[in-house]
């Protein structure tokens, strides 16, 4: 029974949005539309956890640290997106962060770095960092500084 006012309900609603019964040899016509939602979502792959500053380090003005973040972002948003590079320390003048070739360079405190569509719904990101230490900085091993979350904004 139950069942059975569902599809004359639905019946119903569908006569009433069409204007009412047809007449055969009538036509008409519904016009859905769908929107997407924007979305993002990350999955850091690798993440260094510490960092070692070497005397050597500190006489070459920095330290290097070679694919310092992996992370697999997925997005439906063709306009791209954000890394937003959150943080704070005192050992850093600035960081540079290199991914695909391109560097960018963030205060010691993070920032955004926008990211293009690349065509594709999946990217891996590859961040490698450049630390440019402050003069006052002792040898040793410290806490990352930063962490990197994926935005739409």
């Amino acid at each position: 029974m139950r069942k059975m006012i569902e599809v004359l309900a639905i019946a119903a609603v569908v006569l009433i949005a069409s204007g009412g019964p047809s007449l055969a040899g009538s036509k008409a016509t519904i016009m859905v539309t769908a929107s997407v939602m924007a979305s993002i979502s990350q999955s850091v792959i690798h993440q260094e956890s510490k960092i070692s500053i070497t005397g050597e380090d500190l006489e070459r003005g920095y330290v290097e640290i070679p694919s310092g973040t992996i992370l697999v972002v997925k997005t439906n948003d063709r306009s791209g997106y954000f890394l937003f590079f959150e943080g704070a320390n005192d050992l850093f003048k600035e960081v540079w962060i290199t991914d695909k070739g391109r560097t960018t360079v963030l205060s010691p405190n993070g920032g955004l770095i926008r990211q293009s569509h690349s065509g594709g719904n999946v990217e891996v990101k590859d961040l490698s960092y450049r630390l440019h230490l402050k003069e006052n900085t002792q040898p040793g091993l410290y806490p990352w500084p930063f962490r990197v979350k994926a935005s739409l904004l």
